[in-house]
C-alpha cells in the first residue's frame, strides 16, 4: 500500500469519524488486513490514532466531561495493557478471526447506537466500560465508537462526546504503544505507515470541525457498516481455510 494512499485514508476516515464521533480506525481494518496482513493492524492504527488524536483534543478542548474521564481513563489504561498483552501471545490466524468477528458484529454496534434505552447510563459504569473498550483496542487495534450509545444514554451531547472520547483516546494510545514496545510487537514499518495514515488524519479532523452540525453521515455510515461485514466475512473465510 503507497504512502498516498494511505495519507488519504487517513484523511477520509478521521473526517468522517470526526463527524460521527467515532469510526475511523474501524474502517482501516479490513484495508490494512488485506494489504499489509492482520498482524499490522493494531500497532499501525495506534501509531495513526496517537498523532491525530492530539489534534482532536485540541479542536475539541472546551468540550470534554471530565466527569466521565475521572471512571473512563483509569479502565482504558488497564484495558489497553491487557489488550496489548494478549495481542503479543495471538498468532497471525487467531487474529484474522478475531478481526473477522469483530467487523461482522459492528453491525450489531450500530443498530443498538440506534436503539432506545431502558436502562439510564451510571457514571461509575465507565470504569468497567473503559477497561472492556480499550482490551478490545489493543487486542484488535480498533473498537469503533461502542462507547457512543452508553455516552449518549448519559447524556453527553455530540461535541462533548468527541471531546470527551479524544482525551481519553489520547491517553489510552500512549498506554497501548508503550506496551506493544515493551511486549516487542512494533517495528519500523508500522511506526512509519502509522505515521503518514495519522497526519492525513490531521488535516481531515481540522476540516471535520466546522462541519460538525452541518454533515449527514447517515448513509455513509450505513455503507461503512455494510462493507465492514462483507470484509469479515471474508476474512473468517480466509483464516478457516
Amino acid at each position: 500500500m503507497g504512502f498516498l494512499l494511505l495519507f488519504a485514508l487517513g484523511f477520509v476516515c478521521w473526517f468522517f469519524s470526526t463527524v460521527a464521533a467515532g469510526g475511523a480506525a474501524t474502517i482501516l481494518i479490513p484495508f490494512i488486513a488485506f494489504t499489509l496482513g492482520a498482524q499490522m493492524v493494531a500497532p499501525i492504527i495506534s501509531v495513526a490514532a496517537l498523532v491525530a488524536n492530539p489534534t482532536r483534543v485540541y479542536a475539541f478542548r472546551k468540550n470534554i466531561n471530565w466527569q466521565i474521564i475521572r471512571y473512563l481513563l483509569p479502565g482504558s489504561i488497564i484495558g489497553a495493557i491487557l489488550g496489548a498483552w494478549s495481542f503479543s501471545k495471538a498468532n497471525t490466524q487467531i487474529i484474522q478471526i478475531i478481526l473477522g468477528l469483530f467487523l461482522i458484529s459492528y453491525i450489531l454496534e450500530n443498530t443498538l447506537r440506534k436503539s432506545a434505552y431502558t436502562i439510564r447510563m451510571k457514571l461509575s459504569w465507565f470504569f468497567p466500560l473503559g477497561v472492556i473498550v480499550s482490551f478490545l483496542s489493543g487486542l484488535i487495534g480498533a473498537t469503533g465508537p461502542i462507547q457512543n450509545p452508553f455516552m449518549l444514554n448519559y447524556g453527553v451531547t455530540k461535541e462533548y462526546l468527541v471531546g470527551t472520547k479524544a482525551i481519553n483516546s489520547l491517553f489510552m494510545q500512549i498506554t497501548k504503544i508503550t506496551a506493544y514496545g515493551f511486549f516487542g510487537i512494533f517495528t519500523t514499518e508500522a511506526v512509519i505507515y502509522g505515521a503518514v495514515v495519522g497526519c492525513g488524519a490531521m488535516i481531515g479532523i481540522f476540516l471535520a470541525r466546522d462541519y460538525l452540525k452541518k454533515i449527514n453521515t447517515e448513509q455513509f455510515m450505513q455503507c461503512t457498516t455494510t462493507i465492514m461485514f462483507l470484509c469479515g466475512v471474508a476474512m473468517l473465510f480466509k483464516a478457516l481455510h
